[in-house]
């Protein structure tokens, strides 16, 4: 079974999250299909913006792999 990548600082819930990007999917199709540099610049920055959201309470997750969220999963 493989290791959760995330846990939760406010209920230290382990496992899946919610991933939410900044901006619009729709805008990104219509940038890259009219020109590729505006396109991939948005797509890089939306890239960029990406959050993982515990699924219960809804805090920002944190990775496992950092110091607090080793403390918080006991490794």
């Amino acid at each position: 079974m493989a290791m959760p990548k995330y846990v939760c600082p406010a209920c230290a819930l382990t496992g899946n999250a919610i991933v939410i990007q900044k901006g619009s999917r729709k805008v990104e199709i219509l940038l890259w299909c009219c020109l590729i540099v505006p396109g991939l610049i948005y797509t890089l920055w939306r890239q960029g913006t990406t959050k993982h959201y515990c699924r219960t309470c809804e805090v920002e997750m944190i990775s496992v792999k950092g110091p607090h969220g080793q403390r918080l999963t006991g490794a």
